[in-house]
């Protein structure tokens, strides 16, 4: 190692777990990069990178090779779902992206983690390593043994946990259990294009909206493929490994919605779903020399397309503390005490969003009225404290 490295341990090879060992890498240290699965994938399908998102990618020297990947839609829209009546659009065109210093992107998830998987491997000072699951850590000779499901131990100077909802490294850190039961039940695919009828297919980010349940679709990969995602809430509590979908399943929250949406239903795969939750925020996501990063540190819902964008946010900053600090605790402590307030708020911002897009009867009408009389620049003062670029995060 060169002289001030350090050797950073990172559990979790995802967005987020890749994003940090790329950003520290080329602050000259040495990363071990410990991935549970026997393959860096991707599973999924497509993921919003809003304007904060794609400056943290700029940030990383990473937002360039996005670019031939990337579809940029010239609006978000909702829709009412059983009438297919407009209930706001927010433009994302040139001058949204002249306000925020960058444009709303929506890219493959598998395509992103590829570019990042891609610059990690260029990297000599990064180890990747699969089939390593953390099971826990200590700390021992002024750093942290890593623990893992073989037996076997890894050693460094620091931990960084980004594994993830069920984070073995927050259970140390935090100690709060496990997540409560998913009550929100998601199916998504990615189809190509040409399955799509013209009529059906469409430029932007649209969401169709009702009781209990939400229809999402949009262009991926420059227009080649179309991604289609529906969420809807359960009556009742599910078990994690609860995975088995059916058409009946995915279909029967969307009875009474407009034909177009279930002309769209048809292309949706079914054999497969999956839960989501979230955690409640947490402030202390350091401890020593070990620190949570994205969705071990603050694991949200899909509604306010922010999961992968805070992720970036949080390399893009704890890159940058650690060349302000001259120790790993001081560092940790900082970048922590920096972040927790602003993610908890776009975490407890897509509880309230998710009611928003299903809500029920009489609210959805309070809804569309308020949305019908917001002049476009209010829509954007609205969402100003997430996308500004004063919320620009380099790291030094």
């Amino acid at each position: 190692m060169t002289r001030g490295s350090r050797k950073f341990i990172v559990a979790g090879g995802g967005i987020g777990g890749l994003s940090i060992a790329y950003a520290l890498a080329q602050k000259g240290h040495e990363i071990a990069v410990l991935e549970q699965a026997t393959d860096f994938t991707e599973v999924g399908a497509g993921i919003q990178l809003a304007p904060n998102g794609m400056r943290a990618l700029a940030d990383l020297g990473l937002a360039d090779p996005v670019m031939p990947y990337a579809w940029k839609p010239e609006a978000l829209q909702m829709r009412n779902g059983y009438t297919g009546a407009p209930i706001v659009k927010l433009p994302t065109n040139a001058e949204f992206a002249q306000r925020y210093r960058a444009p709303y992107c929506v890219v493959h998830r598998a395509d992103l983690l590829s570019i990042l998987l891609d610059a990690c491997q260029a990297e000599t000072r990064i180890d990747l390593q699969t089939g390593a699951r953390v099971e826990g850590y200590e700390a021992a000779n002024g750093g942290v043994s890593v623990r893992l499901s073989s037996g076997q131990t890894v050693e460094g100077d620091a931990l960084i946990g980004a594994d993830g909802l069920r984070s073995a490294v927050r259970q140390k850190i935090v100690g709060d259990g496990a997540p409560e039961k998913p009550r929100h039940v998601v199916y998504r695919g990615v189809v190509p294009r040409h399955t799509i009828p013209d009529a059906l297919w469409c430029q932007d980010v649209v969401m169709w909206c009702g009781d209990g349940a939400d229809f999402v679709h949009y262009p991926l990969r420059s227009g080649e493929l179309f991604n289609l995602v529906v969420t809807f809430r359960s009556p009742i509590e599910l078990e994690p490994d609860d995975i088995e979908g059916s058409l009946e399943d995915m279909t029967a929250p969307f009875s009474g919605f407009a034909p177009e949406v279930h002309e769209l239903l048809r292309h949706l795969p079914h054999e497969r779903r999956w839960l989501v939750s979230d955690r409640e925020p947490v402030a202390n996501w350091a401890e020593g020399n070990a620190v949570l990063l994205g969705d071990a540190a603050h694991p949200m819902l899909q509604y306010m397309a922010q999961g992968a964008c805070q992720a970036l946010e949080d390399s893009a900053e704890l890159a940058a503390s650690l060349s302000r600090h001259s120790t790993i605790d001081e560092a940790f402590r900082a970048y922590s005490h920096k972040r927790y307030l602003r993610t908890a708020r776009v975490q407890l911002s897509a509880r309230r969003f998710i009611e928003v897009c299903q809500a029920g009867p009489v609210f959805d009408q309070v809804r569309d009225h308020y949305f019908k009389h917001r002049p476009v620049e209010k829509l954007y003062q609205a969402i100003d404290w997430l996308y500004s670029a004063e919320n620009h995060l380099r790291f030094e």
